[in-house]
């Protein structure tokens, strides 16, 4: 028994790290005001001007009102994602030809769990980029 705990004590902490699981993330949800039930709702996590989407839901109806659920990662489950100091911001997938938009709130990352974040869409749309075909004027094609 003591050689089989001091053999346990002399594996290093990274062996056992290794095979530990990625933190859980965090799981945002409120309601929703200025969308559509059924849009996408993205969180994008930013560190520094980087920013990275780490989690989708969809805009539900529940009890009269527009509600979203989005499990959002962290670093350990991707990189780039949720870690301590970072900005969850919320945006809103356009429909059609209405473009999408960012929430005007956003949430700072503290952590796995659940964070009530209502979120209102009526701010500004973003811009959409239109592409014109481009003609060559080599007289080859």
């Amino acid at each position: 028994m003591g050689l089989a705990g001091a053999a346990l004590l002399s594996i290093p902490a990274a062996v056992f790290a290794q095979g530990a699981p990625p933190d859980p993330p965090a799981t945002y949800y409120g309601t929703v005001t200025g969308a559509s039930v059924g849009q996408q709702v993205i969180a994008i996590v930013f560190n520094g001007g980087t920013g990275t989407a780490c989690g989708y839901g969809t805009i539900q109806q529940e009890s009269g009102s527009s509600v979203y659920v989005v499990d959002v990662a962290t670093q350990s489950q991707t990189p780039g994602c949720g870690a301590t100091g970072r900005s969850v911001r919320f945006y809103i997938a356009g429909t059609g030809s209405t473009a999408g938009r960012f929430a005007t709130e956003s949430a700072s990352w503290s952590g796995a769990g659940p964070k009530q974040q209502n979120i209102n869409m009526t701010g500004a749309q973003l811009p959409t980029k239109r592409f014109a075909p481009f003609v060559a004027s080599d007289g080859v094609y």
